[in-house]
């Protein structure tokens, strides 16, 4: 590949096409601040989910089917 040379000894390809900005470097990092709730939100849907499962078992076992 020939480069060739602009004003101030950059080699064309490099003058004609500026860097882009990586994507990442436009997002806010995370601060991990969160409702206060939130943390009771998950736990109850924890207990929610353990409920329904704990339901399908003792249907599954009191129809028979292991």
């Amino acid at each position: 590949m020939i480069a060739v040379a602009v004003l101030g000894g950059a080699p064309a390809a490099e003058a004609a096409t500026p860097t882009p900005e990586p994507a990442a470097a436009q997002l806010k990092p995370a601060t991990g601040e969160v409702g206060g709730s939130a943390g009771l939100y998950a736990v109850a849907g924890g207990l929610v989910v353990a409920a329904g499962g704990a339901a399908t078992w003792l249907r599954r076992r009191r129809s028979g089917a292991h």
